[in-house]
Order: structure tokens, then C-alpha cells, then sequence
């Protein structure tokens, strides 16, 4: 879990000498964190810089992760005022704006567009390996088929977000046994995985050049960004390790390869909530619902209930 930086520290401070009680203290550090777990991947800091140069669409960029999570509304609006608050504190641009983009788009009960059809995730499975033709140039969505397809097949069977993916590093992933471990906070979660994820993530592997390929059982992200230009996997030299795939690039390749299939539009979301919804349909206990998909909320919960229900009775 991320430690706060200074400035935030600086802030919690300030509450402890207005007497705030310690159980309060521990809410708001615990809200800030992850506030600043998030800011890390999309900005890759979280340097004072980056957060008074924060603006509305970061902001918002960040409600909607959390909505994406399936976090009650009450929920968002307790992390929004935290934020705000700090933001305040620190006299940031954006800070007015927080509670009016916090109450945007609240959960609404889940339609038959909220989710990926078996036909539309098979045609996009398609189309993922089916390399580009062209004459006057190569292209370099060809070195990376076996990469995006499995990325897409796990958002799919195991109902993850993009920044799972993001966080996955070899020391998650049994080669041998054909298994995935999520290290989450509360408590590790292991995925068993198929034949046909285990044949494209190992091709994927081993499509990378040695010299940056990530190394066995250490903190190295299974999955590589991509220099379009120069065709060549990435590698951060000051980290002495290959570079991850960012969040951003994964929702980009997704909105891209479905945009090839000609399918409606798809995200991540639509794979993750037909995860979610065929797992309670096959019988799975509420508990393991929101265990494995790590929902937060039995509100969360409720919404596909509710719609699995309603689809029954149609």
C-alpha cells in the first residue's frame, strides 16, 4: 500500500492538532491513500506539482474509477470531501470542483448495455489475432496479438480492471502451475488459468526480447509498453526494469481492437460486469461475488442481482 507523501502528511498533522479523534484520522488516511494509490499510476507521482497542476478532467478521470469499482455514492461523497479538503488545505485549483464531479453520473440500475454478449466477446477474441496487412509500412499491433488477447480474456473470465493488469508482476504469475495471484490488501485471491490463456500469455513471454524480457519471480510487470515507432519493447532504465503497460494504454487498446471488430462500443467495464453477472448466474454465494470481483458494497452487489432477476422474469 502507498505511503503518503509529506504534504499530505503535513495536512494530517494539521487535523491531529485540531483535535481530531483517532479513529477519524485513520479514515481520512486510509481515503487519501486511495486517492494516492490511484494518482500514482495515471500521473506515475505523486509530487506536490502534479496534484496543484490537477484539473477537472483528472478529477473526474478519478470519480470514474471509482465508480468503475462499484463504490456507493455515499462512499464517493465521504473520499470526495476528504479530497477536497486536502486540496483546500493546499490552496489547489480544483479543489471547488471535487464535490459537484463526485455526484456525476450516480449508480443507476444496470441495462443489457452495461455488458459484453458471448457473440460480441468471441467476434472481438477474433479479431485480436488477426494480423494487419500492409503494404507500405509495418505495423506494430502485430508484435502484440497474443499480448492484447490475453489481457482481454483475463478482464473477461476473471472480471478484472485495467489497473489489475497494471499491477500484475512475475511474482503473481505460476508459469508451471497455470496460476494468477492478486495480491489485494485484505487478503490474496489465486485465479486458476485456462489452456488457452497459459498458450498465449507463455507465446507472449517469450515474444519479448531477452534483454527486456521481465525476469522470473521478481517485482517486474508481466505486462510491457510498446514504442510504436521504433517496434520495441520498453524498458526503464532508471528502474532497471521493463516498463509497464500503462492504464491508459490498456482502455486505448481495448477502445481500438473493438473499434477493429466493429463492434458497438466496449470497455473494460462491459467485459468486468459480464464476469461479475455470470458468476451469480452459475450459483456463486454472495460472499465469493464480492470476494473475488472485490466489490465493496452490497449496494454494488444489488445492482446485477437486480438485473439478473429481472431478466429471469422477462
Amino acid at each position: 500500500m502507498i505511503t503518503l507523501p509529506d504534504y499530505a502528511l503535513d495536512y494530517m498533522e494539521n487535523l491531529n492538532q485540531s483535535g481530531r479523534s483517532k479513529l477519524t484520522l485513520k479514515q481520512y488516511e486510509s481515503d487519501l491513500k486511495k486517492f494516492f494509490s490511484w494518482l500514482d499510476i495515471y500521473k506515475e507521482n505523486t509530487k506536490f506539482e502534479t496534484i496543484k497542476a490537477l484539473r477537472a478532467d483528472d478529477i473526474r478521470a478519478y470519480f470514474h474509477y471509482l465508480k468503475d469499482k462499484q463504490l456507493s455514492q455515499a462512499t464517493i461523497r465521504r473520499l470526495a470531501s476528504v479530497l477536497s479538503r486536502l486540496m483546500i488545505y493546499h490552496q489547489c485549483v480544483c479543489a471547488h470542483e471535487i464535490h459537484k464531479l463526485a455526484e456525476a453520473s450516480p449508480l443507476r440500475p444496470l441495462t443489457t448495455k452495461d455488458f459484453i454478449t458471448s457473440e460480441e466477446y468471441n467476434k472481438l477474441l477474433q479479431h485480436l489475432l488477426i494480423k494487419d496487412i500492409e503494404s507500405t509500412k509495418k505495423s506494430a499491433r502485430n508484435y502484440l496479438l497474443s499480448r492484447n488477447w490475453t489481457i482481454v480474456a483475463l478482464l473477461k473470465n476473471f472480471g478484472l480492471t485495467p489497473i489489475d493488469i497494471y499491477r500484475i508482476k512475475m511474482k503473481d504469475l505460476n508459469l508451471a502451475q497455470g496460476e494468477l495471484t492478486l495480491n489485494r490488501e485484505d487478503a490474496p485471491l489465486t485465479l486458476p488459468l485456462s489452456h488457452d490463456i497459459m498458450t498465449k500469455l507463455r507465446d507472449y513471454y517469450f515474444s519479448i526480447p531477452e534483454a527486456f524480457r521481465p525476469k522470473y519471480y521478481s517485482n517486474d510487470p508481466v505486462f510491457i509498453a510498446f514504442n510504436n515507432i521504433s517496434y520495441s519493447f520498453q524498458y526503464d532504465y532508471d528502474r532497471q526494469k521493463p516498463k509497464a503497460l500503462s492504464v491508459r494504454a490498456i482502455q486505448e487498446m481495448i477502445k481500438d481492437e473493438v473499434r477493429r471488430a466493429g463492434l458497438r462500443k466496449i470497455s473494460a467495464v462491459n467485459l468486468r460486469n459480464a464476469a461479475i453477472l455470470e458468476a451469480l448466474a452459475t450459483g456463486a454465494s454472495d460472499e465469493k461475488v464480492m470476494r473475488q470481483f472485490h466489490l465493496t458494497s452490497e449496494a454494488a452487489l444489488r445492482r446485477y442481482k437486480q438485473y439478473l432477476l429481472n431478466k429471469m422474469n422477462d
